[in-house]
């Protein structure tokens, strides 16, 4: 109360630059307020701007609420709402048709009923703070551009239809016939709710039938490029809608750091595009992805896409009814998913990935366990491209084309791609030694190296009274005449060297 008559004491001082429109209502620049036991709520904007940050006090008194129906169907496109507010209320931005972004203070503790009810461009890229507790009835109804919510534990209530849902008109031919028309609530299918178990998100998600995602493990959503991502547990994206104004979007191959790996059911229905660029991320595509975007007759598959649902492609649906567009064509590998979707739902089908397989060098060689890797650049590769060894006793190679030497003499090694084939020739060569047969001189130190040694090397001396030898280096110096050999271990396997001593 005290925090009250403060605030209207301020306000009777600053009287004259104030204008009465109603009992307890007032204005200050482009706002109307009125005063109440918590400090001053918000009930109308008067501006001309479309972005609007609501100051976080009025004539001294801090913001604490957004009135019912402060802003409904005002034309704005974004708003900022300061630190200090608790409670948006009932109907604050009820269909405020062109509201693309709101932003939330951390003090923020209830959403009212209908808040939010009609804003059809709101964002999904909502930050719900660890102070609320509670949003209202129908609070985000009929926000068709919001397509995911990333709640936090703070939350005790939800109300009835506040996510995931739209209300219209009984869809009934006679529906305008009746004396009295009948609106009903319809649950979205694209809709999910990130949330932890055990709190009301998911609860919420238990009784109204809405997609459940749990950010304990790891699962989250996020908004970029016009595009609505959700992540799953394995750190891949899918691409949940596109919300752009682009006639040509490019979906990337990450977002955010996460490998994009699938484009939702309904994606991109009735987006006004006419092409859209796939990255060879991509190996799944949802149901009716592309549905109703009739400017779209032409559609570019990477060969990494190994799924496409019902419909992803060339079709449009009337009155609930799906009708195939039939000019429309898929391109794509031969033999890929992109060419089985256009056959199973007869589409014109081009072949544009023509596979060319490229080695760096056609032959090398490779000591016995020494190793080598191919240089292979395969252009428009379908599935992954393979390794095979014509003898696997000489010369293995593995997934990633790295052939290793198992003993000395030649093999072939075949690149695969898309029934495209390139050979390499591999050498194995067993390692060597620079003398087989040499002479020393008493006292005089000598050296046997070794060409093609993989790994360590150990030298062993036939006589030791003769000739004495390094174990490591292959150093040796005669200590008396005679003959003898120095035994060498590398690579598995046994090399000599014979040495007269005189």
């Amino acid at each position: 109360m005290f925090k009250k008559l403060i605030c209207i004491a301020l306000s009777a001082a600053m009287l004259m630059s104030l204008y009465i429109f109603n009992a307890g209502a007032l204005t200050s620049g482009v706002f109307g307020y009125r005063i109440t036991d918590d400090g001053a709520e918000i009930t109308s904007y008067v501006g001309s701007s479309d972005t609007v940050i609501i100051p976080d006090t009025i004539i001294g008194c801090p913001v604490s609420s957004i009135g019912e129906d402060a802003f409904r169907k005002n034309p704005i496109k974004a708003v900022t709402i300061p630190s200090g507010v608790k409670n948006i209320k009932a109907g604050a931005f009820a269909e405020c048709e062109t509201l693309e972004k709101a932003e939330f203070p951390d003090t923020l503790e209830e959403i009212g009923d209908t808040a939010f009810y009609g804003c059809e461009n709101l964002s999904s890229d909502l930050t719900f703070c660890e102070t609320l507790k509670t949003i209202g009835d129908s609070a985000f109804e009929n926000c068709w551009n919001m397509t995911y919510a990333v709640l936090p534990k703070s939350l005790e209530n939800i109300g009835y239809c506040a996510f995931g849902y739209y209300f219209e008109l009984e869809d009934k031919p006679d529906a305008y016939e009746n004396e009295t028309l009948k609106y009903y609530d319809y649950r979205r299918g694209d809709f999910r709710i990130f949330g932890y178990p055990e709190t009301a998100a998911q609860s919420y998600c238990e009784k109204q039938d809405v997609k459940f995602c749990d950010r304990s493990k790891g699962e989250t959503a996020f908004t970029s490029n016009e595009m609505n991502f959700y992540v799953n547990e394995k750190g891949e994206a899918e691409l949940g809608s596109y919300f752009g104004a682009s006639q040509a979007p490019v979906i990337p191959a990450k977002a955010n750091g996460y490998p994009v790996k699938y484009i939702g059911r309904l994606a991109f229905f009735g987006a006004d595009i006419r092409s859209v660029t796939i990255p060879d991320s991509v190996i799944e595509i949802g149901e009716w992805a592309f549905e109703n975007c009739p400017k779209m007759g032409v559609v570019k598959l990477p060969p990494s896409v190994e799924v496409i649902n019902q419909g992803a492609f060339g079709y449009c649906n009337e009155n609930g009814v799906d009708f195939k567009y039939d000019d429309f064509v898929v391109r794509g590998a031969k033999n890929s998913t992109a060419q089985a979707y256009a056959r199973e739902y007869n589409f014109e089908f081009e072949d544009v990935y023509t596979t060319s397989i490229t080695l760096s060098k056609t032959k090398g060689t490779v000591y016995l366990t020494g190793t080598l890797k191919i240089k292979s650049s395969v252009k428009n590769p379908f599935g992954k491209t393979t390794y095979k060894s014509s003898d696997s006793k000489t010369a293995k190679v593995d997934s990633s084309g790295k052939v290793t030497g198992k003993k000395a003499g030649k093999a072939k090694i075949t690149v695969q791609n898309n029934g495209v084939k390139k050979t390499f020739t591999v050498t194995v060569k067993n390692p060597s030694l620079n003398k087989t047969n040499t002479t020393a001189k008493l006292g005089k130190i000598y050296q046997l190296k070794i060409k093609g040694k993989v790994g360590k090397a150990e030298f062993f001396s036939g006589n030791s009274s003769i000739l004495k030898v390094n174990p490591k280096t292959g150093k040796y110096k005669g200590l008396r005449a005679g003959k003898t050999k120095i035994t060498v271990k590398t690579n598995g396997i046994k090399l000599s060297c014979k040495v007269r001593v005189n």
